[in-house]
C-alpha cells in the first residue's frame, strides 16, 4: 500500500509574513507508518510552491504549488491513501480541495483528513463527499489503523500516544535543504540559516477560550528528555542545524522535565527561541540563566492580556502580571532577547482596557511585541460563545466577534497601529538591541531571497 500525505497550499492576510516550516505533524505520521513498512511519501505544496502565489481578493494571498502540479504528484505516485492535515479553519476549503483532486485522479483512492480544523469540526467535514475519513486529534495511531485494518467508522480517533513510543519525525521525507533555502522559519528574527523545529512535549492542561491545542494534543505530555536530546544530537550530525524553533504549546509547564532538556542542550552549540509563546509561570532566575546557557537567545512571553479581570475571567490564563516585568528585565540583563502576544479585542474589552494592553508591553520593555485581535476559531471556547459562519475567512488581523464600542474598521486600525508603533519604537528605545534584533537578520534574510531570484 501507498500513502500520500499532502500539506496544501496556503490561503492568508496578504500583511502576514509567508513561513516556512516544516509540518511536524506530518512526519510523525510518516515515520509510523514506516516503522510499520508502509511506502510513504509527503507532498509539502507550501515549501515546493513558495514562490507561487495569486492574489484571492484585496485581503488574501494563496501561496503553494499549482493545483495542476500537485494532480500531476498524485497521479505519477499513484498512492492508495491520500492523507491530508488541515490545521487551520482559515485553510479547510485549500485541505478539502486536494481530496477533491485526488478522487479526480482516481475515485478509488481513499481520503483521509486530519488536524486542528477536522477535530473541532469532523461531522461537517465529512459533508464533503471527497472526504472519506477523518482523524480526531493525535493522527499517528489513527492513521496506521486505518491503512491496517480499514475500520468502518469514518471518524476515527485514539487515546493519546505514549511519546516514549515516538520515532523521530520522518524528515527525509521532507524537502529539507528547502527550509533552510527559503529560511522563513516561526522565529521572526531568527540569527541563524539552518533552524529546524522540534517538540519536546504534546498539549496544554491549561484552557485558554482562544486556543485549539486540547482539541489536537490533550492535556501536556512531555517527551523522554533523553529522546529530545538524541534527536538535537541528530539534527546537527545529519542536516547541520545551528538553531532549534521550540514549537510546544507549553514548553514550561514542567520544571523538571524543562530543566532536564536544557541541561542537555548546554554545550550542544546550538541556539533556540520558543516562537509559539512561553508561559511565564514557568520561568524564574535559575532558569532564565540555564536557558541562556543552554542557547537561548529569545523567549516569546504569552501574556494575552494586561487586564486581569480579562486574562482570569474571560480567558482563562493562569498568569500572574506582576511577575512579567522583573522577568523581562531579566532576560535583557543576561541577553536573551524577548517578544510578547497580546490578544485584544474582546467585546467585555473597553477600548481603556485595550489601551492598556500596550501601555504594559511598554512599561515591560519588551523588544518586540504581537498584538492580535481575538479569534473564535471552531472547537475553542471563544467559538462556542461566538459562532461565525464562514470560518475560511478568519484570522488574527481582522475582527470576527463585533465590538460594541468600536467598529469593525476602528478596532482593525487600533491593533495595527499598536503593532507599528511598538515595535518601531524599538529604534529609539534602545538602538543597539534593534540593529542586533533586526539589522543583521534583515541583510541575511534579503541577501537569501535575492539569490532565489
Amino acid at each position: 500500500m501507498k500513502i500520500l500525505l499532502i500539506n496544501p497550499p496556503l490561503t492568508h492576510n496578504r500583511k502576514s509574513q509567508k513561513r516556512c516550516v516544516e509540518p511536524m505533524g506530518l512526519a510523525s505520521i510518516a515515520a509510523v507508518l514506516e516503522n510499520n513498512g508502509f511506502q510513504v511519501k509527503i507532498l509539502d505544496c507550501m515549501a515546493e510552491g513558495y514562490d507561487i502565489e495569486e492574489l484571492v481578493d484585496e485581503r488574501r494571498r494563496r501561496f503553494g504549488l499549482s493545483e495542476g502540479e500537485i494532480r500531476r504528484r498524485i497521479e505519477e505516485y499513484e498512492p492508495d491513501v491520500v492523507g491530508v492535515s488541515c490545521l487551520m479553519s482559515m485553510n479547510s476549503h485549500n485541505a478539502h480541495r486536494m481530496c477533491q483532486i485526488a478522487k479526480e485522479v482516481n475515485p478509488k483512492i481513499e481520503t483521509v483528513m486530519g488536524g486542528s480544523h477536522v477535530g473541532a469540526m469532523p461531522e461537517e467535514t465529512l459533508h464533503d463527499p471527497n472526504v472519506d475519513r477523518v482523524v480526531i486529534g493525535e493522527g499517528e495511531i489513527s492513521m496506521l489503523e486505518i491503512v491496517s485494518v480499514r475500520p468502518k467508522d469514518k471518524i476515527v480517533s485514539s487515546p493519546p500516544m505514549n511519546l516514549e513510543n515516538l520515532p523521530r519525525p520522518a524528515r527525509h521525507l521532507l524537502p529539507m535543504e528547502k527550509y533552510f533555502e527559503i529560511n522563513m522559519p516561526a522565529s521572526t528574527y531568527a540569527p541563524s540559516d539552518r533552524v529546524i523545529q522540534i517538540e519536546t512535549s504534546r498539549g496544554c492542561s491549561f484552557g485558554c477560550c482562544f486556543c485549539t491545542v486540547k482539541n489536537l494534543w490533550g492535556k501536556w505530555r512531555g517527551r523522554p528528555p533523553a529522546h529530545v536530546l538524541d534527536e538535537v544530537r541528530f539534527l546537527i550530525d545529519e542536516y547541520r542545524v545551528e538553531e532549534l524553533d521550540i514549537i510546544d504549546s507549553n514548553f514550561t509547564f514542567n520544571r523538571e522535565h524543562m530543566m532536564k532538556i536544557l541541561k542537555g542542550l548546554v554545550g550542544m552549540g546550538v541556539k533556540w527561541a520558543t516562537p509559539g509563546g512561553t508561559w511565564v509561570g514557568g520561568l524564574d532566575e535559575e532558569v532564565l540563566d540555564l536557558m541562556r546557557r543552554s542557547g537561548c537567545y529569545q523567549l516569546s512571553f504569552a501574556v494575552e492580556n494586561a487586564n486581569p479581570h480579562i486574562l482570569h475571567k474571560v480567558i482563562h490564563k493562569p498568569i500572574k502580571l506582576e511577575r512579567v516585568k522583573p522577568l523581562v528585565k531579566y532576560c535583557h540583563k543576561i541577553g536573551i532577547d524577548t517578544h510578547a502576544f497580546f490578544v485584544t479585542g474582546f467585546p467585555e474589552e473597553s477600548l481603556e482596557d485595550m489601551k492598556r494592553n500596550y501601555e504594559f508591553a511598554k512599561e515591560c520593555g519588551f523588544s518586540s511585541a504581537s498584538f492580535h485581535i481575538i479569534t473564535p476559531f471552531p472547537g475553542t471556547d471563544i467559538y462556542k460563545k461566538y459562532p461565525i459562519a464562514d470560518y475560511t475567512v478568519i484570522e488574527m488581523k481582522s475582527v470576527n466577534i463585533h465590538h460594541p464600542e468600536l467598529s469593525d474598521a476602528e478596532l482593525e486600525e487600533l491593533v495595527d497601529g499598536f503593532n507599528k508603533r511598538f515595535n518601531r519604537s524599538l529604534l529609539w528605545r534602545n538602538p543597539r538591541r534593534f540593529l542586533r534584533k533586526y539589522g543583521g537578520n534583515l541583510l541575511r534574510r534579503r541577501k537569501v531571497h535575492f539569490g532565489r531570484q
